[in-house]
């Protein structure tokens, strides 16, 4: 009898040491490795995630397994359990508005504007919103072969940009063209296009510096995207691990401002040590600038998602002081 006892007592030591099998993740992301900036929040939801001990882990896989494009469609029916995107890839996008908003990730949670856009989700794209986050808080600039006009624009060039820079773009005379981003170094080079405009956080990342040796000053809007999660895959979490990915989302949207801020000031410095030059905007274009990208984004929100629903987040996102 005793010996038994001390079998199961010994089988019993074994199953409680043996290590619990973590559950995984899929993570579909519109950005390869190699853009190391716009990649960094995936890493860091990873590392965030995996730091709360929950038994959760992320699996990423990138661009080369789906089109940035068209990787909603696969995460909102469950072939991915989480999507980390930029809004204007994607149609009803309405994150989009977080660009026309200070990147102050609080306040985005406490007005009210971060609920208002995860039941948007829930309802159009079977995804719940885990969070909105900022490379930096520089927001986007436009880099070019050649340097601005005398009239301080690009009057007559072909300038890449995805939907939220066309306003821009075109204020100024330009011609808008959406290439992936991977298509922009090659298409700069060989002069299918003039310059493209782009977070300032991936200037360097990306090697367009190269190419185009000309950075617009001062930057405008904000580059947020966001990262969403299955809604069926959110449901079928434990309420512990609901609260560790929401933990984990939270500690991302503060992680990625300061890590990207720290490393968009020595990207700066690095490329003006490479032959980079700033060419500056005048006053009154760059009033145009931010008028039209500010107008540009709610115009895109309107049309995506309705005029009510994209007039009631203005609103909202306002009387929070996070936009105009």
């Amino acid at each position: 009898m005793r010996t038994k006892l001390i079998l199961a007592a010994g089988a019993l030591a074994v199953l409680m040491a043996a290590p619990v099998q973590a559950k995984t993740l899929k993570m579909i992301v519109s950005w390869p490795e190699t853009n190391t900036m716009a990649f960094m929040p995936a890493a860091q939801l990873k590392k965030n995630l995996e730091a709360q001990n929950a038994g959760l882990e992320i699996e990423t896989s990138g661009p080369e397994t789906v089109p940035p494009f068209e990787q909603i469609t696969p995460t909102s029916s469950g072939v991915f359990d989480i999507i980390y995107t930029y809004p204007a890839y994607h149609s009803k996008g309405l994150t989009v508005v977080t660009n026309a908003m200070e990147p102050d990730m609080d306040k985005i949670r406490s007005s009210g504007v971060f609920d208002m856009i995860d039941e948007y989700f829930q309802e159009n794209h079977n995804l719940k919103l885990l969070a909105n986050v900022a490379v930096g808080s520089s927001g986007y600039h436009c880099y070019l072969r050649e340097p601005l006009t005398e009239n301080g624009d690009w009057d007559g060039r072909k300038i890449r940009g995805v939907a939220t820079y066309v306003p821009v773009i075109e204020a100024l005379g330009g011609a808008a063209v959406n290439t992936p981003m991977g298509e922009v170094y090659s298409g700069i080079e060989r002069g299918v296009v003039d310059g493209a405009c782009a977070p300032q956080s991936v200037y360097r990342a990306t090697k367009h510096f190269e190419v185009a040796k000309y950075r617009t000053e001062p930057t405008f809007g904000q580059l947020i995207s966001y990262i969403a999660m299955n809604l069926d895959s959110w449901n079928a979490l434990s309420d512990a691990e609901k609260d560790a990915l929401t933990k984990a989302a939270i500690q991302t949207e503060k992680d990625t401002i300061e890590i990207g801020n720290a490393t968009i000031d020595g990207d700066l410095k690095a490329v003006t040590e490479a032959g980079v030059e700033v060419t500056t905007f005048p006053a009154d274009k760059y009033d145009t600038v931010q008028k039209a990208y500010y107008d540009g984004v709610w115009a895109q929100a309107a049309d995506c998602c309705g005029e009510d629903t994209a007039a009631a987040l203005r609103k909202k996102a306002a009387d929070a002081g996070l936009t105009k």
